[in-house]
């Protein structure tokens, strides 16, 4: 019988021990490549924004990617300052109504106010050491959040010219090329994705809060804002969101009123699979429902609630990968 010899080239080697290296750090410093790929994603948001700025309002790049980062953190300020207040209240009163045995002596005797924010602060005074937890929280999620806003900017600043920092690892024409054709594509689809779910979101989240305020549910904000965030989920989650608000209404109207609200859950969910979801979606990068739900179970499961956030940016990131880099090639071998 002859003897077969392996050979292994030292560049698979040296590859595979680059491979190895990369990822060993790539571990060690995760939270800061986790806000890197935050920013990614928020520039890949804003940045059809600040084309149209530039273009439409005859704007240098610098000030249209400014302005598009104005408009963003003013929207976020408004719709916070909004929505902490009484959704703060009202959650507070779902939870005395829900009469959870952990809480029910703090809770009963908490009202939103700054009065009580100050009693509690001074009860929280006795334990010094609480305190500098919650102050380090707080200066580490400032931090993030000023971080995330300037690793955003920039990206957003070089996004048209990003390509050409694979000039740093090759020089073939072809490969700058392909890089270029997955940074347009990874735009269409995952800045598409983003804008289309955050759509999604506010649309359901406000018919949802319109038809149980028109209804007289109480804690109706809480209850739409559980409906919006849980638009990731296509399907289910509109079902597991419906069920809070049938069961406020049953403990507080009775029957008749939490039918009701299911009728109007129905209603709502019809509305958005058959016209809602075709025109947001019809532009953007569409992500089926299986796919969708077992990449979310999959990124809770690894990385918890991060990773069920970032699992079908993830998805569309890796999908792009592939359909620019490797599938010629794999059809061409299958050939």
């Amino acid at each position: 019988m002859k003897k077969q010899t392996i050979v292994i080239s030292p560049s698979i080697v040296w590859h595979t021990l680059v491979i190895l290296i990369g990822l060993f750090l790539l571990y060690y410093v995760r939270s800061i490549a986790l806000l890197v790929y935050l920013a990614f994603i928020l520039a890949t948001a804003l940045s059809p924004m600040a084309v149209k700025l530039q273009k439409r309002a005859k704007l240098n790049r610098p000030t249209s990617v400014i302005l598009s980062f104005l408009i963003f953190l003013t929207l976020v300020v408004i719709i916070l300052s909004l929505l902490i207040p009484p959704l703060a209240k009202q959650l507070v009163q779902l939870v005395k109504l829900i009469d959870l045995p952990i809480f029910q002596d703090q809770i009963k005797s908490f009202d939103f106010s700054i009065q009580e924010f100050s009693t509690l602060a001074s009860g929280l005074g006795t334990s010094v050491g609480v305190i500098f937890q919650i102050i380090l929280s707080a200066f580490n999620g400032i931090f993030s959040f000023v971080a995330l806003l300037i690793l955003s900017y920039y990206m957003t600043m070089e996004k048209p010219i990003l390509h050409h920092k694979a000039y740093w690892f090759t020089k073939n024409e072809a490969h700058i090329q392909k890089i270029d054709r997955f940074m347009k594509d990874l735009d269409v689809q995952l800045g598409g994705w983003v804008r289309g779910e955050a759509i999604l979101m506010l649309v359901i989240a406000g018919l949802t809060y319109l038809g149980l305020t028109l209804l007289s549910i109480p804690y109706a904000l809480p209850l739409a804002l559980l409906a919006g965030l849980m638009e990731i989920i296509p399907n289910l989650g509109p079902t597991i969101s419906a069920i809070p608000s049938i069961f406020i209404a049953y403990i507080t109207f009775g029957p008749a009123m939490a039918g009701v609200v299911f009728l109007m859950g129905i209603i709502i969910q019809q509305l958005e699979n058959s016209v809602i979801v075709p025109r947001v979606m019809q532009t953007n990068a569409h992500v089926s429902p299986l796919i969708t739900i077992v990449g979310i179970l999959v990124g809770f499961q690894l990385a918890g609630v991060t990773g069920a956030l970032l699992s079908i940016p993830t998805y569309i990131t890796f999908r792009t990968i592939y359909a620019t880099f490797f599938r010629d090639r794999v059809q061409h071998l299958s050939q």
